[in-house]
């Protein structure tokens, strides 16, 4: 069975960069690109909590993506989310191409207020760009005191069917967590394919063989070449094809969009679609004996004998807590390729860089 490979880290290729140093740089070269300065502050946020939690395929290393976007017309920098339906429990809505991480922001927030009014908020969004890290926007939900699930569908058909190893169903995110009282949230964040399309990428970066036999080409056949993958096995196989294929139903027909396979031209020229589900637990149970059960349960589960000692057993989102606390003191590692990119772009644009 294939084991999901961590993320490269390699400090002779990466210089740690401050947020104090970063942030700035991100929000102003958004500006520089007609931005509004509320928005870009709320777009570099997502950016860099992705980076700090540990999640570095989808945080500063998207924003030169996120800049051509917008040079060429797929993103919209002062698109607007517009209300379709609003109603007590849920809403549509549609992002009118704006950048994904300030419309996402507002679907989380949508449904976090639903959810603490009525105990439920559900929020659908269509015609959008890619959000970057689901778990950014779960982790909104479960500070807020809400659990929180999303589902998001970016770009067109890349993960197999069981039986074939053409694209049948979309690479979609799938992220929860859960709040718990007086420790970190309990956060589970995962691509329905066997790897995130932005972790192999990285790995490529960082000169990193790619996973073999989960790969295919136009052709079906297995390759470790990222540039000729059109398509990779589903995570745990049927398991990982039906939960994408719930993921592509939610965030994507349900949204008003498309599923994966009918979207053929480039990733950011086709909509992403998102789904929020908010749920405050206050209103369906005794929160108290709530909180106590889920805590005695993880206590109960970290204290299971590990097979390898050296790596005990863990529960999601401490890890990413863990990489948040050493990310904010020691600084953001990126790959030095991504921040002289930055750099480069941000020298262009005249805004001044400290590193």
């Amino acid at each position: 069975m294939y084991n999901s490979i961590p993320y490269p880290s390699d400090p002779s290729q990466e210089v740690r960069l401050p947020v104090a140093q970063l942030q700035p740089v991100v929000e102003q070269l958004l500006v520089k690109h007609s931005m509004f300065l509320f928005d870009a502050k709320v777009a570099a946020a997502r950016l860099l909590e992705a980076d700090l939690y540990g999640v570095p395929s989808h945080g500063t290393a998207l924003l030169c993506r996120i800049l051509n976007a917008i040079d060429c017309g797929d993103i919209d920098p002062r698109g607007r989310v517009l209300t379709l339906t609003d109603a007590p429990c849920f809403a549509t809505l549609d992002a009118s191409r704006a950048i994904g991480s300030v419309a996402a922001t507002k679907g989380a927030e949508l449904a976090i207020a639903k959810a603490k009014e009525h105990g439920v908020g559900v929020v659908a969004m269509g015609n959008g760009q890619t959000l970057g890290a689901a778990e950014v926007y779960v982790r909104l939900m479960a500070a807020a005191g809400v659990l929180g699930i999303c589902c998001t569908s970016t770009g067109g058909a890349t993960v197999s069917a069981p039986g074939s190893r053409a694209g049948a169903v979309g690479n979609c995110a799938f992220a929860y967590a859960v709040p718990l009282q007086g420790r970190v949230p309990l956060v589970f964040d995962s691509a329905c394919g066997t790897e995130s399309w932005g972790k192999l990428a990285l790995l490529q970066r960082y000169g990193l063989p790619l996973p073999e036999g989960i790969l295919f080409d136009s052709q079906q056949a297995p390759v470790t070449q990222f540039e000729s993958a059109v398509a990779m096995l589903p995570a745990g196989g049927p398991l990982g094809f039906g939960l994408s294929m719930l993921c592509s139903i939610l965030a994507g027909p349900l949204c008003n969009g498309w599923m994966p396979i009918h979207k053929k031209r480039r990733t950011d020229a086709e909509d992403s679609q998102h789904f929020f589900l908010a749920l405050d637990p206050a209103r369906f149970c005794d929160v108290d004996k709530f909180n106590r059960e889920l805590q005695k349960t993880l206590d109960e589960i970290v204290a299971l004998p590990a097979v390898n000692p050296a790596d005990p057993v863990r529960i999601p989102g401490v890890r990413g807590a863990a990489c948040y606390e050493d990310n904010l003191q020691q600084g953001i590692p990126l790959h030095r390729s991504i921040a002289e990119e930055i750099k480069a772009r941000a020298l262009k644009k005249k805004v001044a860089v400290e590193w």
